[in-house]
């Protein structure tokens, strides 16, 4: 299969996220995860940012959108969204130093091997930078065959040496729950990290 063709169908699946999931997104979860990464600075990129769905969509004139998928960059700027195209050799497109936070709002689940993402991520931020994660619970993981790795409050803890974990808290509860990450499929992990010093 290539390249395009899985694109394109997750484009096609990303399309297919639900009323009631988009809503969540922008009046729950997405100003929560905005409010957590502006806590580091003003300049906000959401990395993964999809068809907008989610921080991008909700913040659009605070933050850009990186992401690996050009029909969803194309969809994201046909609607008036600040989308860039993450390079084919994994590369974001910005400068050193060039943002105060990364979100990556359900995105780390998607990769194998998460390292060069970290790398960039660590590359673009500020000698303060941040890095805002959220991660799937459990029946949230199970529900999309793109997911390869779990990541549980330990994953999350020892993520990346680079990075200081500095909160840790569920969404949309707040209080991390092996029950509710069981049973409800909107229930995530958010780890909020800053570079270590």
């Amino acid at each position: 299969m290539s390249d395009d063709t899985v694109f394109q169908e997750y484009y096609q699946y990303l399309n297919r996220i639900s009323f009631r999931g988009r809503l969540y997104k922008r009046l729950i979860s997405s100003p929560i995860l905005f409010l957590c990464a502006r806590a580091f600075g003003p300049r906000l990129v959401e990395v993964g940012s999809g068809t907008g769905s989610g921080v991008l969509g909700a913040f659009p004139s605070s933050v850009v959108g990186f992401e690996i998928n050009p029909f969803a960059v194309e969809y994201s700027r046909r609607v008036g969204l600040r989308a860039s195209l993450i390079e084919e050799d994994g590369r974001f497109p910005a400068v050193d130093g060039s943002f105060d936070a990364c979100v990556l709002d359900n995105v780390l689940e998607h990769i194998a091997d998460p390292q060069h993402l970290l790398d960039e991520c660590w590359r673009i931020t500020s000698p303060s930078g941040g890095l805002v994660i959220a991660v799937p619970g459990i029946r949230g993981f199970r529900t999309d065959p793109d997911h390869k790795v779990f990541y549980g409050e330990s994953e999350l803890r020892r993520l990346d040496r680079r990075w200081t974990l500095h909160k840790l808290f569920s969404l949309p509860m707040l209080s991390r729950s092996e029950t509710l990450s069981h049973a409800v499929r909107q229930y995530c992990l958010v780890g909020t990290y800053r570079k270590t010093k």
